[in-house]
C-alpha cells in the first residue's frame, strides 16, 4: 500500500513540473510576442541553470528566466568541462535551420562513393577565397565530402555579383556554369523567373552570414571563412 501511495505521489509531483514548465514555455513565447510581434514560434526548453531556459529561433539562441522579465545574450559555459554550452546550442539549431533549406535551390557536388559528411557554403563569385576554396572541391569529394553552395553576393541584391549568380543558378548546367565562373571565365547574363538567389540572400542574414565563404558544417558548426580542404577534413572527422 505504502508502495502505491509512494508512486502516485512521485507520478502527481512528475505531472506538476511538466505542466510547470508548460507554462514557463507559453510565459516566455507571450513575452518573444510582445517584444517581437512577427516573431515566429521559438523552441524554448530548460537549461542546465535552474529557473533558466534556453530559447532559440532559428539558428540565434539565448536565455530567459521563466517569468519572462529578464534575457541574457552570451555564452554559458560549463566550468568542469569547459565545454560552451551555447555554442552546441547554436550548432544543433543552425542545423535544424540549413536542413530545412530545399536542396533543389543548391549547387550540389556530391562526395565519389559513399557520403562521409556533407557542407553547406554561401559562396560569392567574385570572392577570390570562393575561388579557392572551390579549387579544393574535388578533393573534398574525392575524400567523402558533398559539397553544398548556397549564393550570397556580398555587394547586395541587383549588383554585378549578384547578376552573375543569378546566370549561374538560371544556366541548363549549373556545376558547369559554377565551374566556369570559379575559374574566372566570363558570365553570360542568363536571368530567369523564380532563381532562388534572393532567398538565398535572406538566408544568408538570418543565418549571420557577413562574409564569403561560409561553411557550414553537417554538425551545424559554422565556419566564417576558408579553410584548406585538408584542415576542414580533419575538423569535420572530430
Amino acid at each position: 500500500m505504502n508502495f502505491l501511495k509512494n508512486m502516485a505521489l512521485v507520478c502527481g509531483m512528475a505531472l506538476f513540473a511538466v505542466n510547470a514548465v508548460a507554462d514557463d514555455k507559453q510565459v516566455i513565447q507571450d513575452q518573444l510576442k510582445k517584444i517581437i510581434p512577427n516573431a515566429p514560434q521559438a523552441d524554448i526548453k530548460p537549461s542546465v541553470v535552474p529557473g533558466l531556459y534556453e530559447v532559440s529561433v532559428g539558428p540565434m539562441v539565448i536565455y530567459m528566466t521563466a517569468d519572462g522579465k529578464y534575457a541574457f545574450n552570451g555564452s554559458l559555459i560549463n566550468l568542469e568541462t569547459r565545454e560552451n554550452l551555447t555554442d552546441r546550442a547554436k550548432s544543433e539549431a543552425r542545423k535544424l535551420a540549413v536542413d530545412k533549406i530545399p536542396t533543389d535551390s543548391m549547387i550540389i557536388f556530391p562526395a565519389k562513393g559513399e557520403q562521409k559528411h556533407y557542407i553547406t557554403v554561401f559562396t560569392d563569385i567574385d570572392c577570390p577565397y570562393c575561388h579557392k576554396l572551390h579549387q579544393e572541391v574535388s578533393a573534398l569529394n574525392e575524400a567523402g565530402v558533398t559539397v553544398r553552395y548556397l549564393a550570397y553576393p556580398r555587394s547586395g541584391l541587383g549588383s554585378p555579383s549578384y547578376f552573375k549568380a543569378v546566370s549561374v543558378w538560371c544556366a541548363a548546367d549549373r556545376t558547369k556554369a559554377l565551374d566556369d565562373a570559379m575559374s574566372g571565365k566570363p558570365v553570360a547574363n542568363k536571368p530567369c523567373e523564380n532563381n532562388p538567389v534572393a532567398n538565398h540572400v535572406q538566408q544568408a542574414q538570418y543565418f549571420g552570414v557577413n562574409g564569403t565563404p561560409n561553411i557550414i558544417l553537417d554538425n551545424g558548426r559554422l565556419i566564417p571563412g576558408y579553410v584548406p580542404s585538408k584542415e576542414l577534413l580533419q575538423i569535420l572527422a572530430r
